[in-house]
């Protein structure tokens, strides 16, 4: 659910965004009885990155005042980023940044004073430093080996807590020093807001890629019924990295009672606040069969590995499991989905988590998103093929014996 990993636990390795720029309330041209805009219009010239800091906006007669966690001390004001490329196309990009779903693990955010060794669940606030001029892979708009390098972006960050999905204030106890605390868990508001911006500020783009890293991958599933709603012509796609949702079956009913979680669902079925966050990808690919749908995650994705660790033991009990079971439902989960024919999956070998963003964990110069290979396919031209009209040479890819840990299972 992106996150910074501790050699203790798996804290969050820094997510993506920190913005601020004032935000006005009229687009250019408008005429006066057009309604108050969320934010400056992005110009129609192909430009740099821009951030936007959104105003409270009513939408389908309900105020929405876009917000982070507001966790004790931490900075709550919202801010997204968008760009204009040459191409007449659109990626949607979801941050992530961990998740809290009670009084301990809402009590464990992201804190970059705290001692590496403390646990570090979710981001409360876009973190200093998360700046999508920042990240390579994605979003290296110079390279041309990237996919969509000339694509216009909007990047979503994340800081509430609850996969982009939420809408609710919940009050939590701490169980480390009995205080009552609120947590803003407005993830989908946040969007809804951003989403009206959006329509208002790209016309019918031919083509839209909705993504996701970690928690961020959840929000892409989430919201991609949306996003689709306003631009039905397109030809549409959506990624989940690193987001493969091996959760226990109680944690559905856990997320919606903590989140109110926000489904459609016209597309994930009468029981869409408790649907199982490994059925959300095959939903999607059931409910939209002219669009392509992927998930990309690592063999061996520690971060992962170490939420759902915490969601069945807690935070120190049964060290050791989770590692073979997270691993081994992976597979299996994976293995079934792949039976849509519209979903296909990348799976590389290692621990790292998040390929998106461009990572590096090998230091070795050039970033994961460019040298990942799996099935003979590096990841970057598997990606270009899931994109490209036809999808030609678009399947399911995976290393081979690569499910084992090099080193006793830390959680």
């Amino acid at each position: 659910m992106g996150s910074k990993v501790s050699n203790r636990f798996f804290p969050l390795s820094r997510p993506l965004v920190a913005l601020g720029l004032a935000a006005a309330l009229a687009a250019c041209g408008s005429s006066s009885d057009d309604p108050p805009q969320v934010a400056e219009p992005l110009p129609m010239a192909p430009g740099e990155w821009t951030r936007f800091v959104p105003v409270e906006t009513e939408i389908d007669g309900k105020l929405f005042r876009p917000t982070c966690s507001g966790f004790p001390g931490t900075n709550p004001e919202f801010h997204f980023w968008a760009k204009r490329g040459t191409a007449d196309k659109l990626v949607v990009f979801f941050e992530g940044g961990g998740a809290c779903w009670d009084g301990m693990t809402c009590s464990l955010p992201v804190d970059p004073a705290a001692s590496p060794d403390t646990p570090q669940l979710y981001a409360p606030a876009i973190l200093p430093g998360n700046d999508p001029r920042a990240l390579g892979g994605l979003f290296d708009t110079e390279n041309a080996q990237n996919p969509v390098h000339d694509w216009s972006y909007v990047y979503v960050p994340y800081c509430t807590g609850d996969v982009h999905a939420g809408s609710v204030t919940q009050t939590y106890t701490s169980p480390f020093n009995g205080q009552a605390f609120q947590i803003e868990h407005r993830g989908a508001d946040n969007f809804r807001v951003v989403l009206k911006w959006i329509e208002r500020n790209f016309r019918n783009p031919e083509q839209v890629f909705v993504a996701g890293s970690s928690a961020g991958a959840y929000g892409a599933a989430a919201h991609y019924p949306e996003i689709r709603d306003v631009f039905p012509a397109a030809q549409a796609s959506m990624l989940a990295d690193a987001g493969q949702a091996v959760v226990p079956e109680s944690f559905s009913e856990i997320r919606n009672q903590s989140w109110n979680m926000q489904l459609r669902e016209s597309v994930f079925g009468p029981d869409a606040a408790s649907a199982p966050g490994g059925e959300l990808a095959d939903r999607l690919a059931e409910r939209y069969p002219n669009d392509r749908f992927a998930q990309y995650t690592t063999s061996l994705d520690l971060v992962q590995m170490g939420f759902y660790g915490v969601m069945v033991n807690g935070l120190t009990g049964s060290q050791g499991t989770a590692c073979r079971q997270w691993s081994d439902i992976m597979r299996a989960e994976l293995a079934d989905r792949e039976r849509l024919p519209n979903f296909r999956s990348y799976v590389g070998a290692g621990v790292s988590h998040m390929i998106l963003p461009g990572n590096d964990p090998g230091n070795v110069g050039v970033p994961l998103f460019y040298r990942e290979s799996s099935g003979g396919d590096l990841f970057s031209h598997w990606l270009d093929s899931m994109l490209s009209p036809s999808g030609a040479g678009w399947v399911n890819r995976s290393c081979t014996n690569c499910d084992t840990l090099p080193m006793p299972c830390p959680l």
